[in-house]
């Protein structure tokens, strides 16, 4: 089961770390910004497929204990 308190921080460390916005960020991994925003504000949790293009987008971050 996915903790989305520490996916969020981490999501969020990514956002900081390339200086990207919500919706630049949705952008880069092709899912629509509401997805972002409801992720963020842990509305929804991520699916497997949002993990899945995160890592495809930015290979240097892993997050061992979702996949």
């Amino acid at each position: 089961m996915i903790n989305t308190t520490e996916f969020n921080t981490r999501l969020k460390k990514i956002l900081d770390y390339y200086s990207l916005s919500a919706s630049a960020f949705a952008e880069t991994i092709t899912v629509q910004r509401s997805s972002i925003s409801h992720i963020l504000s842990g509305r929804n949790k991520p699916s497997l497929e949002f993990i899945t293009k995160v890592l495809k987008a930015f290979p240097s971050c892993w997050f061992p204990k979702y996949i």
